[in-house]
């Protein structure tokens, strides 16, 4: 294609669900444009080509009475043949969606300009009675000189009158709000939510509702609240979380009364602590175990335990052994200080012939029991266990009172050996106490456990097969209850007939869990003119009342509605597996 009318055609600029956008030059002035081109003949439904280019027509200049900075003018549409084309002001310079897809998340001024600048936008297009109802990264547009630009004002709209008729979900269902979903009216705080859902990707690089079934995924974003998003991104303060779950509050009356409120909400939050930053898409699921980065701080390396100095043992074996060294040696060389190496020479010398004296007497026998008995003691009763330990004797002994065993031997008795034969006594218990004179290493300080808390799990229904971080080892089934480590971790719950919930969670914060499962199938849309009916599936009635979103296990199905004052109708239906079905009444009286 060269030429749409009087509009030269330069290159393409992207394709869309609803068309393809050329870049264009009006060579009547001179001006660049960009054309959406929408082949209404891919609406091949009956009656639903007229009903898309009445929409299109009427949003279309919906769309070009919003006058504002912040919005992409639209400057006109035709027809020609089966092909509608709205032309609209031409942004030079990427979308929200490309700066988001970097390698690097973008810079904290710009985000929070381009939120601003949203809101305002926003703001200015709510005051005129028109909801955008698409918000999405790829709608935000940045112009090379910073100001930032939303498209698609209107032709959302369109996608949501084709979902209507065909019973197919189109758009972005990731940023959609519960209303919409729910088919409830829907104001300007629709789109608050779906900004609150493009901040939430923003700076944690995760979209808060995920789930590859489409019914498991609007499920979600109607019942489910997303995770904490301090927990996926530890640098945020908590209160980033707080101005979150307002914004994406499932019922829209609990949300700020404006986007701009919202926005400069999320700047506070962000800005309550310094050194804050967004991530990169995904890479949150790369980042260690962590607790909040600022109540838990880095541990410092543990410093070596100083060993004590040679010739200061630990008090606590330099009593023992003292103690006992001193009970067998001679008191002339101190207790004080140890014995010179050339009188331990010596002594040692000495201590062999005198040793070898008392064996031939036939009396070193008590002396070497008395000796082996006594080495060991290193207690303040040691005396009384030498004591118990002498050879029987005619005459009653007189014990050593403790601490003065050097000063006060023990008296012989008439069977005992001679004084010089008692010269044994200190020498030979001498060698076997050095060791425990020298200096003993302390006991290795052993690192603390780590804290663990119970976390108590359920879920609707129960019997669902619960892992934790994909460990074996951290698996029961519902209800039941793991003991876990302080930290982030993630929960996964598997059961028969059921999609599988995920869950990222925070210990000790976090310890009891409940998980809703959704029973997998389809998704069944109600709405009925007027609202208000009661829905019957196979003659069963159902708590909803219509408009109502009815998840439904694949098959076939008798969908009936009723409502006083008109008559009933019903339709045969099937549901299939991660599908969405609408079904559409018009009640007679």
């Amino acid at each position: 294609m060269e030429r749409i009318g009087r509009y030269q055609i330069v290159g393409e600029l992207g394709r869309g669900a609803m068309g393809v956008v050329y870049r264009a030059i009006d060579p009547a002035i001179g001006r660049t444009v960009a054309i959406k081109v929408i082949r209404l003949s891919e609406f091949t439904a009956p009656g639903e080509r007229d009903r898309v280019r009445e929409r299109l027509f009427r949003e279309a200049q919906s769309a070009g009475i919003l006058s504002h900075p912040g919005i992409v003018t639209i400057y006109d549409i035709a027809e020609e043949g089966d092909i509608t084309c709205i032309f609209m002001e031409c942004v030079n310079g990427p979308t929200f969606e490309k700066l988001l897809a970097a390698e690097t998340p973008p810079a904290n001024d710009l985000i929070e300009n381009v939120f601003r600048q949203t809101a305002a936008a926003l703001d200015y297009a709510h005051g005129r009675g028109i909801v955008h109802r698409d918000i999405k990264p790829a709608n935000i547009m940045i112009h090379e000189d910073g100001r930032v630009k939303i498209t698609d004002f209107g032709v959302a709209k369109i996608a949501s009158q084709q979902m209507t008729q065909s019973g197919a979900m189109m758009g972005t269902p990731n940023y959609m709000s519960p209303e919409q979903i729910q088919s409830t009216p829907v104001d300007g705080r629709a789109d608050q939510f779906s900004l609150a859902v493009i901040a939430y990707e923003t700076l944690t690089g995760e979209k808060p509702f995920v789930a590859e079934p489409l019914a498991a995924l609007l499920y979600k974003i109607v019942r489910e609240d997303p995770v904490p998003a301090h927990l996926l991104n530890p640098v945020l303060d908590p209160k980033v979380d707080a101005v979150l779950r307002k914004a994406l509050s499932k019922d829209r009356a609990g949300r700020y009364a404006t986007c701009t409120q919202f926005v400069a909400a999320i700047e506070e939050a962000c800005d309550a602590r310094p050194g804050w930053h967004a991530l990169q898409r995904g890479s949150s699921a790369t980042l260690p175990t962590l607790m909040d980065a600022q109540a838990v701080p880095p541990r410092a390396p543990e410093p070596p335990v100083p060993a004590a100095a040679p010739s200061e043992p630990p008090p606590p074996i330099r009593i023992a052994s003292e103690e006992a060294s001193t009970r067998h040696r001679r008191p002339r060389y101190g207790d004080e200080e140890p014995l010179p190496p050339r009188r331990m020479g010596w002594l040692s010398t000495l201590g062999a012939v005198l040793l070898g004296v008392a064996i031939v007497g036939g009396v070193f026998y008590g002396t070497a029991k008395y000796l082996e008995q006594s080495t060991p003691a290193a207690t303040p009763d040691a005396s009384v266990q030498q004591q118990a330990q002498q050879p029987q004797s005619s005459a009653p002994q007189t014990a050593p009172a403790p601490g003065n065993a050097a000063s006060e031997p023990a008296k012989p008795s008439p069977m005992s050996p001679a004084p010089e034969q008692e010269e044994p006594k200190p020498v030979a218990p001498a060698q076997p106490q050095i060791p425990a004179t020298s200096p003993a290493r302390p006991p290795k300080v052993e690192p603390a456990a780590p804290a663990e808390q119970v976390v108590l799990i359920r879920s609707m229904p129960p019997g669902a097969r619960v892992v934790v971080d994909e460990r074996p080892d951290w698996t029961c089934s519902t209800p039941c209850s793991l003991t876990l480590p302080h930290g982030r971790h993630a929960l996964s719950a598997t059961l028969q007939g059921y999609n599988t919930g995920m869950r990222v969670f925070e210990v000790p914060k976090e310890s009891g869990l409940f998980m809703s499962l959704a029973r997998a199938g389809g998704t069944l849309i109600v709405k009925t003119t007027p609202p208000g009916a009661t829905i019957f599936i196979n003659g069963q009635a159902r708590p909803e009342k219509t408009p109502a979103m009815v998840p439904l296990a694949p098959g076939r199905y008798k969908l009936s509605v009723s409502l006083a004052g008109y008559n009933n109708d019903y339709q045969d239906i099937t549901v299939r597996d991660g599908a969405t079905l609408e079904a559409n009444f018009t009640l007679g009286r």
